[in-house]
C-alpha cells in the first residue's frame, strides 16, 4: 500500500476545525485537507470556532494566533485547555510576533506552522501530530 493510501485511511473520518479571519486561508487550507480525506469545518474568528467546538465532535484544532474579536488562537487553546478539552491545537500563522515567549514556545515545540505553506507541508504537520496523539 502507498503511503498516500495509508494517510488518507488515517485521515478518514477525522473532523479538523480550521480558524482564520483571512477567508482565503480557511479555503486553500479547507481544500487540501479536504483532498487529503479530513472533514473540515471553518471558523473566521475565535468566537465562532468556540461556538463550533461545543455542538461538534473535533479532534483538531487548526488555528491562526492573530485575529480580531476577544478570542484570539492563543485565547482559544487556553480556553480549549482550560475547559478540559484534550482536542490538540495547532497553528499557523503569517506574522509571528517579536519577544512573544508563548509563540517561541510554540515554535520550538513544533506546534505552529508559519505561512505560506505548501500542501504537503501543512499535511506532515498535522499527521505527525495525529500520530503524537494516538500513541
Amino acid at each position: 500500500m502507498h503511503s498516500s493510501s495509508v494517510d488518507r485511511l488515517s485521515a478518514k473520518g477525522r473532523m479538523i476545525l480550521v480558524v482564520d479571519d483571512e477567508p482565503f486561508i480557511l479555503q486553500y487550507v479547507g481544500q487540501v485537507l479536504r483532498q487529503a480525506c479530513y472533514e473540515v469545518m471553518t471558523a473566521a474568528n475565535g468566537d465562532q470556532a468556540w461556538s463550533i467546538l461545543e455542538q461538534k465532535q473535533i479532534h483538531l484544532v487548526l488555528t491562526d494566533i492573530i485575529m480580531p474579536g476577544a478570542l484570539d488562537g492563543l485565547g482559544l487553546a487556553k480556553k480549549i485547555r482550560d475547559k478540559h478539552l484534550s482536542i490538540p491545537v495547532l497553528f499557523i500563522t503569517g506574522a509571528v510576533p517579536e519577544g512573544d515567549d508563548r509563540t517561541a514556545e510554540l515554535v520550538s515545540n513544533g506546534f505552529l506552522l508559519r505561512k505560506p505553506f505548501f500542501p504537503k507541508q501543512l499535511l506532515d504537520f498535522i499527521g505527525t501530530r495525529f500520530t503524537h496523539s494516538s500513541s
